[in-house]
């Protein structure tokens, strides 16, 4: 039982810094290999930045709104495209806008972005938007999140030459490179996986064209093979994927000669996996996961207490001890002190 709650106390302090957020408020990168795309001219009262190899626009009164992003935006779309084996990126555009009519204004009129969507990269022509409103409810969005997403597509797109791949893949590197790690997904996986719910890898793509419920397990599916490669090889094997897809390796043979294994392989590794961590899925599936984890820090929380007061207390009996004792000399180690 020590175990368990040692357990759950470790993974609610590692949930404890990380947001929770929808699980698909962005839109995925937007092929556009075989479209031309034409890019409407930036409003006049939008102020354009150059930002190491992004060239990044907003509208001058927003600049507090998007100081988060402005500040983190050259530093992400380097460290995105660092795993990729990208020591240099090329020129893109980043347009950060205040709601979802300036997403679809200032977006290419051939390809719109989804109605849902409060983000949106184009890889073949460079270029994303994000939006500092959710289109449906109006919320604001973590644009600095979102944008490193975005840039996650750009930067791919780049590195393989928009070779074409799985969407599991893609929107998991996106979702691993942003950050998204709420505990929502988390819960998703464990109902997932308690409920038989995962999808075999090749078939993962239909479920982002399903039910909400399919589509956010999608999301955290993918999410979470990607984060199990990097577990696996560490990111210097997604630069050899990148470059085996740019010289025209299909995914299969690319993902191969990167990770050492068929796609059959690394999935049923990768499942495996999947059953060792989530085995206690019976509980978080539940709604009372909330309960168990609240009462397993309050538990951790006493017991620590606990251990401090029974150090005070020998501390107290011991200075009683010597107080009751003649003066001796006592020898200091400099650098070293008591308790």
């Amino acid at each position: 039982m020590s175990r368990l709650v040692a357990w759950l106390f470790a993974l609610a302090l590692s949930l404890a810094g990380l947001p929770a957020l929808a699980q698909h408020a962005h839109d995925d990168a937007l092929a556009a290999r075989d479209v031309a795309l034409s890019i409407p001219a930036v409003p006049a009262d939008y102020a354009t930045v150059q930002l190491g190899p992004l060239a990044v626009s907003y509208p001058r009164a927003m600049r507090p709104v998007f100081a988060d992003a402005l500040g983190r935006a050259e530093r992400d779309a380097r460290a995105v495209g660092a795993p990729m084996g990208m020591t240099e990126l090329p020129r893109l555009s980043v347009r950060l806008v205040p709601d979802d009519a300036a997403l679809r204004a200032l977006s290419p009129p051939e390809m719109p972005p989804p109605r849902y969507a409060s983000g949106v990269a184009y890889p073949s022509i460079g270029l994303t938007l994000v939006s500092a409103r959710a289109p449906v409810t109006g919320d604001a969005t973590r644009v600095a999140q979102v944008l490193r997403h975005e840039l996650s597509h750009l930067a791919w797109g780049v590195a393989t030459a928009q070779a074409a791949g799985p969407r599991w893949f893609t929107e998991g590197l996106a979702v691993e490179q942003s950050g998204e790690h709420s505990f929502e997904r988390f819960q998703s996986m464990a109902q997932a996986s308690f409920s038989g719910g995962l999808a075999p890898w090749a078939h993962l793509d239909t479920r982002f064209a399903g039910s909400a419920e399919q589509v956010d397990v999608a999301y955290a599916q993918g999410a979470d093979i990607v984060a199990w490669l990097l577990r696996r090889d560490g990111p210097g094997r997604f630069a050899v994927l990148a470059e085996r897809l740019r010289d025209g390796d299909a995914f299969a043979e690319a993902m191969r000669t990167a990770f050492g294994a068929s796609l059959a392989g690394l999935e049923e590794e990768w499942r495996a996996d999947v059953r060792s961590r989530f085995a206690l899925a019976p509980l978080w599936a539940g709604s009372g996961v909330v309960t168990v984890v609240f009462l397993a820090m309050m538990g951790a929380a006493a017991l620590r207490r606990w251990r401090r007061s029974a150090k005070t207390r020998a501390r107290w009996a011991a200075e009683e001890r010597a107080r009751r004792q003649p003066p001796r000399w006592v020898v200091v180690t400099p650098g070293m002190r008591g308790d």
